[in-house]
């Protein structure tokens, strides 16, 4: 429609009388043209950073959801299928989240393992947090069973609290599981594995939120993970 009106008034349009009006374009006509070109590329424009912004959040929600649903996969099959548990403690010096073996941790206690799931055949999972600069992210570790490996390392989640946070002090508990109760999470015994099932048949981890100002932006996340009873 601006287009033909301009290119009406640059051809020259006749009259009421049928005489050629070859004045051309007015000052108040090119500032019209300009002003509703401008208002239809600012609707353009507006639309397009909604479509993106629609598109990035929809790809957000679809990472976190995989992520979390991910993580709860893991940690619910490696105890389910443990036969007991080692829930570490605080002062882990030495220890690692391995099972099978101790190594001295780092300079600044970069690693904090948390806890780990031992299986009948020798062969172990650990969960631990790792700090790298500023940022802490959680990791799966496995512990081969006599020598052979049963899987590799894999890193579950970042932009978490660093390994030396309190957070982490209680994220991990022991869960009871009383008939016709209510789901209740104590304190366990920490560095001891613990593979009586009718005092320890399950745990219950808090992972932390994402910490704020990260590229990341995950809620805290609770999982409960019973052990096969049968």
């Amino acid at each position: 429609m601006i287009r033909n009106f301009i290119s009406n008034r640059l051809s020259g349009v006749s009259n009421s009388n049928g005489i050629s009006d070859d004045r051309g374009l007015s000052l108040p006509e090119v500032l019209i043209a300009i002003g509703l070109s401008g208002l239809l590329a600012l609707g353009c424009t507006q639309l397009a950073m909604a479509s993106f912004s629609s598109a990035n959040y929809t790809q957000s929600v679809a990472i976190t959801s995989l992520n979390t649903g991910n993580l709860n996969r893991l940690v619910t099959n490696d105890v389910e299928k443990s036969d007991g548990f080692i829930v570490s403690s605080t002062n882990v010096a030495t220890q690692s989240t391995f099972a099978c073996s101790t190594a001295t941790l780092s300079t600044g206690n970069s690693i904090r393992p948390l806890f780990t799931v031992t299986n009948t055949d020798g062969s172990a999972f650990g969960y631990e947090v790792r700090t790298t600069g500023n940022d802490g992210a959680l990791w799966r570790i496995s512990c081969p069973s006599q020598g052979v490996s049963n899987g590799p390392s894999q890193q579950l989640r970042s932009s978490l609290p660093v390994s030396t946070s309190s957070t982490w002090d209680t994220s991990v508990m022991c869960a009871h599981f009383p008939a016709g109760g209510n789901l209740t999470a104590v304190a366990c015994e920490k560095d001891s594995l613990l593979n009586a099932i009718a005092t320890n048949p399950g745990i219950l981890i808090t992972v932390p939120a994402s910490v704020s100002g990260t590229k990341v932006n995950e809620q805290a996340q609770i999982i409960v993970a019973g052990r096969n009873i049968t």
